[in-house]
């Protein structure tokens, strides 16, 4: 595995991660129209002073302060894995319907850490930069959430499962980063399908 934290840094990590299903809860309990402005300008907000801390001292001592324990190797470059949480949340909020936007944004927040959780302690079977067996508790958790949530046909939600478990197997942060990739891909497949 590459680019990984300690296991238990990469528990704090996933703990944050699973906190952003309250975006997909806040996209149902408040509707589109309310929420869409906030997520918006949290997703214009938080990258800047996430690129701001790469050049601003201020930022930079903060950042490192509070999320030192948080950040990948890679982040220290890049973007952080917030900013992109925030930014495909905020792309698929404004792209997609209410109910595709909020089955992408559980998705990407619970598939996606048990993927991290079950691949780093469990990982034996390397697959491509990830484990097998992290990416079979993507699959199964987005099975669940998917099935649960979808009112279309079996297929289209197998298909929507499958592309988000290969986007989450193949992706890298220095390419296109997964938070990103993961909800749109999930809720494009979903509205092609018929959700409504």
């Amino acid at each position: 595995m590459h680019d990984t934290l300690t296991y238990r840094c990469e528990i704090y990590r996933k703990i944050i991660h699973i906190s952003s299903s309250v975006m997909a809860l806040a996209l149902w309990y408040f509707g589109k129209e309310t929420f869409l402005p906030w997520i918006l300008g949290v997703a214009i907000i938080l990258p800047i002073l996430d690129y701001g801390r790469h050049h601003i001292d201020i930022l930079r001592r903060i950042y490192n302060y509070y999320f030192t324990i948080f950040t990948r190797p890679i982040e220290y470059r890049n973007l952080s894995g917030a900013s992109w949480v925030v930014i495909g949340a905020a792309l698929t909020t404004l792209i997609f319907n209410e109910n595709t936007a909020i089955i992408g944004l559980l998705v990407l927040s619970l598939a996606d850490s048990a993927a991290a959780i079950i691949g780093l302690r469990f990982g034996n079977t390397h697959l491509f930069n990830k484990s097998l067996e992290g990416s079979t508790a993507f699959f199964i958790v987005a099975l669940l959430i998917v099935f649960y949530l979808s009112p279309v046909f079996f297929l289209i939600n197998l298909i929507a499962i499958s592309a988000a478990t290969a986007v989450e197997l193949f992706s890298t942060t220095a390419r296109v980063n997964d938070n990103l990739l993961i909800p749109i891909v999930t809720a494009s497949i979903l509205t092609l399908g018929g959700v409504a």
